[in-house]
């Protein structure tokens, strides 16, 4: 069965419902980020816990992060990664309201979970955000969004960054085992096996109305969009065969760069071309109207 996300209610978003631990809904006031310095307290700072609602008020520069922690950059977010448990995940809220972060800087080739977060957990909701330029590297579960997606929903993000590592590598998320929904990477991806130009591997996740246009390399189970699906499903998803070099994928439909940047197969595939995405046909594959 299809699933069907109502994406209309993320887009814009100024104030949320959030239901605690206890079961009693409970409204939070935003806590805003408005510098890099500011992204990397979440999680290390107890004013920005690991379940708080944040927004982002303008496009962030972490170009800097490539000096940081002695060239390993940028820490994820997140305390602690690990597969079967999303105890110590990011559990908030991110809206990022249509901003970018560039420039975003993280080197470690020894570790896993790698990404702007190490691990979004399975309640956490992250929206309207793009991660252009920069350079995410990891061992295994690697992604330029997120190491490991868990997520109730990840909606209207993108990613144009270089993604490299050994296993379970993606241009957005290393493995989703969450909803991925109305997404897309163009950054290049390289790995070992489970690679994807969007998630390396989808595992009990859905994909949905997202794309890939980057080129991808590996050795085992590498996709144009997914590198490997188990038990998941991906809805209504392409990716460029020219440009990734991959004819295959475990999940989508591949499209030559001239069909990728036509509005024909994402309008029969039921995307939302008037109020969420854009194609400027021949020029450019889709983007959001948010995109400026």
């Amino acid at each position: 069965m299809k699933v069907i996300i109502l994406k209309q209610r993320f887009i814009g978003i100024a104030a949320l419902a959030v239901i605690s631990a206890y079961g009693a809904a409970a409204t939070y006031a935003p806590i805003e980020i408005s510098a890099i310095e500011e992204l990397q307290q979440i999680g290390n700072n107890a004013a920005f816990p690991l379940n708080g609602y944040y927004i982002l008020t303008q496009d962030i520069d972490a170009s800097q992060t490539a000096n940081w922690n002695n060239g390993e950059g940028f820490l994820p977010i997140g305390q602690r990664f690990d597969e079967e448990d999303d105890a110590l995940a990011f559990r908030g809220w991110f809206d990022g309201q249509g901003h970018v972060i560039r420039g975003l800087f993280v080197n470690r080739p020894d570790d896993h979970g790698v990404g702007l977060f190490r691990s979004i957990g399975s309640s956490a909701v992250v929206v309207n955000v793009g991660l252009e330029g920069g350079s995410i590297s990891g061992k295994h579960y690697v992604g330029a969004l997120a190491g490991a997606n868990w997520s109730e929903e990840v909606v209207a993000c993108y990613a144009s960054v270089a993604v490299n590592g050994i296993s379970r590598i993606g241009g957005l998320a290393g493995i989703n085992r969450g909803v991925i929904d109305a997404s897309y990477a163009t950054g290049t991806v390289s790995g070992y096996e489970f690679v994807g130009g969007l998630v390396g591997r989808n595992y009990e996740g859905i994909v949905q109305e997202c794309y890939a246009a980057g080129p991808v390399s590996g050795v085992s189970r590498v996709g144009g969009l997914v590198g490997q699906t188990v038990e998941g499903a991906v809805y209504d998803s392409f990716w460029d065969i020219v440009v990734s070099g991959r004819n295959v994928s475990d999940g989508g439909q591949g499209l030559t760069t001239d069909e990728a940047m036509r509005r024909d197969a994402y309008r029969q595939a039921g995307w939302d071309l008037h109020g969420l995405w854009r194609v400027m046909p021949g020029r450019s594959y889709p983007r959001f109207y948010y995109q400026r």
